[in-house]
């Protein structure tokens, strides 16, 4: 294809190597600069209040809807999670007969 010769001429890559580097120069000033980092610093200043106010909107939309926010899911997640532990281990003591049970294998009765 006649676009992939003239992106593989050497001239061309030594044109965008260099043009590569001037800009990476220019990014630094700019970024080396009080105003530049200070314009920069404000804006994602900005941008955290912004996200920290919608999130507050939205909680409060959701507890007024009654619905859960997302910390309320995962939370309910990690109590599922462990009311499912306590069942498996319940599960399997039902399974062994149980430490106070005796059962057929500890030598007490069994089931009638």
């Amino acid at each position: 294809m006649i676009l992939d010769d003239v992106l593989r001429n050497p001239v061309l890559k030594r044109a965008l190597a260099a043009g590569e580097e001037q800009v990476g120069r220019v990014v630094g000033k700019l970024l080396a600069s009080d105003r530049v980092g200070g314009g920069l610093q404000s804006l994602v200043s900005s941008a955290l209040q912004a996200r920290s106010t919608f999130d507050r909107g939205v909680r409060q939309a959701l507890h007024a809807a009654n619905l859960p926010s997302r910390d309320d899911v995962a939370a309910l997640k990690r109590k599922l999670e462990e009311l499912e532990q306590v069942i498996d281990g319940l599960s399997e003591r039902v399974d062994r007969g149980g430490p106070d049970r005796g059962g057929p294998d500890r030598g007490g009765p069994g089931p009638e």
